[in-house]
């Protein structure tokens, strides 16, 4: 659901706002400077005081999805008394990322450019028993997530999935 037009001054939050609720509507390829412009009820030129481009402002909704991630890891560790070790962080991403639509295909296009999403990175790198181990679970976390938002449209659309799919189609099954 788009949020409606800002009343009175355009923020950057606004500009994030509109991008996120575009995500969760369409899904990133109809995501746009025009049509969060659109959205907001004002020009695209309106918008490059708030974010310079299209790179930015991924990287800012990956930001907000990486902040979510935080809290949730947060709340996880209070519960637990502690801090949180790799596999809750790893599930707590992926809870997070899967309530987003393309969650997993922002953050991967964010931390690709080195313009956002950093603070997953760190999240698990810290939790992780060294840092190659941290990297090896990002890679995992966000692979598994895309794979499973990719199913999910797809079946969506009507479109059969899985390895299942695959072998009946080689003519294994």
């Amino acid at each position: 659901m788009t949020p409606p037009p800002p009343r009175g001054r355009l923020s950057a939050e606004d500009v994030v706002d509109a991008a996120v609720a575009i995500l969760q509507d369409f899904g990133m390829g109809d995501l746009s400077m025009r049509r969060v412009a659109a959205v907001l009820g004002v020009q695209a030129s309106a918008l490059y005081w708030h974010v310079p481009d299209k790179q930015t402002l991924l990287a800012r909704v990956a930001d907000r999805i990486v902040a979510e991630i935080e809290h949730a890891v947060a709340a996880r560790a209070g519960t637990a008394g502690g801090g949180a070790d790799l596999e809750a962080v790893a599930e707590a991403a992926e809870e997070v990322l899967l309530r987003h639509r393309d969650g997993a295909e922002v953050l991967t296009t964010a931390l690709a450019l080195g313009l956002g999403g950093l603070g997953l990175h760190r999240l698990l790198t810290a939790a992780a028993p060294t840092p190659a181990e941290g990297e090896r679970a990002l890679a995992l976390v966000l692979g598994t997530v895309s794979l499973r938002q990719q199913r999910a449209q797809a079946e969506a659309l009507g479109v059969a999935t899985g390895p299942d799919v695959q072998r009946r189609r080689a003519g294994v099954l």
